[in-house]
C-alpha cells in the first residue's frame, strides 16, 4: 500500500511539473533492498548467520531475542556481548548501517557471541501468554520500569544459561542504558552478571535535553499521568502512520535525502549526513518500532523529576512512596563498571546530564567524542561508528582501557 501511495504522489508531481521525466524530478527511484527486512532476513542478506530465541517474563510477556553466534572463522569465543536498543526502537538498530559499520556486525567480526533482546511492546515482542496486544489494553500497562526489572533480567538470565557463561558485556543506546541502571539499583545481584556496560548516549537525567519531543512530554506528563488506564495504548508502532509516512517521504527517492536528513535528524542533533544516503532508507524502514503511551509519558516525568521512580500524582505518590514527589533511583548499589560515550551535539543526552549520572556511580568513565557534531542517532546509525565507538568497546574488553577519540 505504501508503495502505491508513493507511486500516486510521484504521478501527481510528474503532472504538476509539466510532464518532465520522473528521474529528473526525483532522482534515481530505487528502494533499498535492505529497507524492510526483519532482523533474521537482514542479517542473512548481509552475509551473517542469525538465530531467534524467545523468553517469557514473570508477568507473561514473550520477548524475542536475536543472536549472531560465533563465526566459523573464529577459533574461540571472546565472550558474550548483549546489545540493547533504545526507546521506540528495536534490535534492528545494531544491524542497520550494514557490514563493517553496524555495532553487532563489528562485534561478531571480532569473535564475540552477540545477543540482541527486544523489550515488551516493540515490533518483535508484541506477544503475551494471556493478553492480546490488539484487544487487551492491559498489555500496554508498562513503562521503562517494567522493562528494566522484568524484561532485562529475563533476557540476561536466558543468555547466560544458553551460553554457560557467568558474565556478559552490555552495549546499550539511550533507554537501554537506563534499564540496566534501574535493574542493578533494584536488584544488586545483577551487578555480578555484567562484566562492563557501555552507554551510548545514555539517558538518565534529562535536565538539559534540547530534544523538542522530550520537552513536549514534560509539559503533558502531569495531566496525562492522572488519566491512569487511559495511558494503556500502543504508540509509534512499526507499520503505523509515523513510520509509514517517514518511509514514504525518506525511503523512496534519493532527492529527498538532504531534506529528510535535516527534518528527521536535526531535532536530535546530527552530524551533517553522518547517516548516509544508503542507510537513511533502511532507518525509516525499521523505525519507530513501538512502545506504550505510558512509557512515552514516562520520559516527560523524568525530565520533570530527575532520574526517579514512576510519578503517580501527589495522592498516590504519598501512598506509595510517603512523599508528594517520587524519589530518585538510589544508584549507590550500582557497582558494575560503566563506560559512557557522549557528544556535545546530542540533543537528547546532554553531556552535563551524563556527568551528573557519572557522579552517582562508583565505577564509571566518560568519553566525549572529539566530533562535536555527532548526534543522538549517529551512535547507532552513523558512518563513523567503527571510527569512534566500536574501537572503544573492543579495546576495553581486550585490555581494560581505551583511548577516547
Amino acid at each position: 500500500m505504501k508503495f502505491l501511495v508513493a507511486a500516486i504522489v510521484l504521478c501527481i508531481v510528474h503532472t504538476a511539473c509539466g510532464g518532465n521525466d520522473i528521474e529528473s524530478v526525483f532522482g534515481d527511484f530505487k528502494v533499498s533492498p535492505r529497507q524492510d527486512l526483519p532482523f533474521l532476513e537482514l542479517a542473512n542478506y548481509d552475509g551473517y548467520t542469525a538465530e531467534q530465541h524467545f523468553v517469557t517474563t514473570k508477568d507473561g510477556y514473550i520477548l524475542s531475542l536475536f543472536r549472531l553466534p560465533i563465526q566459523k572463522s573464529c577459533e574461540t569465543s571472546k565472550g558474550v556481548i548483549m546489545f540493547m536498543h533504545g526507546l521506540y526502537l528495536s534490535g534492528d538498530d545494531c544491524l542497520i548501517p550494514g557490514p563493517g559499520k553496524a555495532h553487532c556486525y563489528v562485534y561478531s567480526d571480532n569473535c564475540y557471541d552477540v545477543w540482541v533482546p527486544n523489550v515488551r511492546g516493540n515490533f518483535y515482542s508484541r506477544n503475551h501468554t494471556t493478553l492480546n496486544p490488539d484487544r487487551d489494553s492491559k498489555f500496554w500497562d508498562f513503562s521503562v520500569d517494567e522493562q528494566a526489572v522484568l524484561d532485562l533480567p529475563a533476557a540476561i538470565d536466558y543468555v547466560l544459561l544458553e551460553t554457560k557463561e557467568s558474565q556478559l558485556s552490555y552495549v546499550a543506546h539511550s533507554q537501554g542504558v537506563s534499564m540496566l541502571l534501574i535493574l542493578c539499583a533494584k536488584k544488586p545481584e545483577y551487578n555480578d552478571k555484567i562484566k562492563v556496560g557501555f552507554g551510548l548516549s545514555p539517558t538518565a537525567w534529562l535536565d538539559h535535553s534540547r530534544f523538542i519531543v522530550i520537552q513536549l512530554q514534560s509539559i503533558i506528563a502531569p495531566g496525562l499521568t492522572l488519566t491512569g488506564p487511559l495511558l494503556n495504548l500502543e504508540v509509534l508502532k512499526r507499520g503505523g502512520l509515523v513510520q509509514n509516512s517517514a518511509e514514504l517521504l525518506c525511503g523512496t527517492t534519493s532527492l529527498a535525502y538532504p531534506f529528510c536528513s535535516i527534518l528527521v535528524f536535526a531535532v536530535l542533533g546530527y552530524n551533517k549526513f553522518q547517516i548516509t544516503d544508503d542507510v537513511l532508507p533502511v532507518v525509516v524502514g525499521h523505525t519507530p518500532s513501538g512502545t506504550s503511551l505510558k512509557n512515552f509519558i514516562r520520559w516527560g516525568q523524568i525530565q520533570n523529576n530527575g532520574f526517579s521512580e514512576y510519578d503517580y500524582g501527589v495522592l498516590r505518590n504519598v501512598a506509595t512512596y510517603g512523599t508528594a514527589k517520587p524519589p530518585l533511583y538510589d544508584l549507590s548499589g550500582v557497582t558494575m563498571p560503566w563506560v559512557f560515550l557522549g557528544s556535545e551535539n546530542d540533543y537528547v543526552a546532554n553531556v552535563t546530564d551524563i556527568k551528573l549520572l557519572q557522579s552517582k556511580l562508583q565505577k564509571s568513565s566518560l568519553c566525549v567524542l572529539s566530533d562535536k557534531t555527532f548526534g543522538h542517532l549517529d551512535f547507532i546509525y552513523g558512518k563513523d561508528i567503527p571510527n569512534y565507538l566500536t574501537p572503544i568497546v573492543l579495546s576495553y574488553l581486550e585490555t581494560g582501557s581505551y583511548t577516547c577519540t
